[in-house]
């Protein structure tokens, strides 16, 4: 999980409930004890669910927390708040539209960038999904642009899971093509288990990408990877 490059943007794909959000959370511990500075923006839950599942993937997080080389960014609350605050609406869509907003991410991360400029820095958005939902393939095109320059400023990693199936496949394909990574996790391995899949590396820059897969399971240790390659 640390070999990650640095600066890059990294895009976590698969259906719901494929392991994404489970794999980015370990991503995040394996970082914070190689020194990483690590921003987790939790969109589509709680940031107590996230720091939940942190603490049950590896030690430190406490500390890290303690001494701000940790963040999280409780987008999942912002979005609770404007929905209360929208009630009663006869508009869902404005409701949404008013929920989840990519100026919120650059706001409310802004001085944990700044902050530990120079240093090594793992920005994580899970997920970006809920923001795409009701927006037009334009200005998906121009969040992935926004990313990927942030990532080089900052040279930093940023790292967002996307639900696939959910939005349409102009969308899906405009923030894949702004990736320097992609990671697909593709569940339901032999045997029909929902616990497990096939992982694949689908995009690593211009170079060619490897045709081999592997079996993952998610444990409540983490995501367990098999060591030997599907062909």
């Amino acid at each position: 999980m640390g070999g990650l490059p640095r600066p890059s943007a990294v895009g976590i794909t698969g259906r719901v409930n494929s392991g994404k959000s489970w794999l980015a959370k370990q991503i995040a511990v394996n970082m914070l004890q190689r020194d990483f500075r690590v921003l987790y923006y939790a969109i589509d839950e709680s940031a107590d669910e996230v720091r939940e599942s942190l603490y049950s993937l590896g030690s430190g997080v406490d500390q890290a927390l303690e001494e701000s080389r940790l963040a999280l960014v409780d987008m999942f609350a912002l979005g609770v708040e404007r929905l209360a605050e929208s009630l009663p609406s006869e508009d869902p869509e404005k409701v949404a539209e008013s929920t989840f907003k990519f100026s919120d991410l650059i706001a409310q991360g802004r001085s944990f960038t700044l902050k530990h400029l120079g240093k090594k820095q793992l920005v994580i958005m899970d997920s970006v999904t809920p923001m795409f939902l009701l927006v037009e393939s334009k200005k998906v095109f121009q969040f992935g642009q926004v990313l990927k320059y942030a990532t080089r400023f900052a040279k930093a990693i940023g790292l967002a899971t996307l639900h696939t199936n959910v939005l349409g496949e102009l969308t899906e394909n405009a923030m894949v093509s702004f990736a320097d990574v992609v990671i697909e996790l593709q569940g339901n391995a032999p045997g029909g288990s929902n616990r497990a899949g096939i992982m694949k590396l689908a995009k690593i820059g211009k170079l060619p990408v490897p045709t081999r897969s592997y079996y993952y399971e998610i444990t409540p240790q983490g995501i367990m990877i098999s060591t030997a390659s599907i062909a």
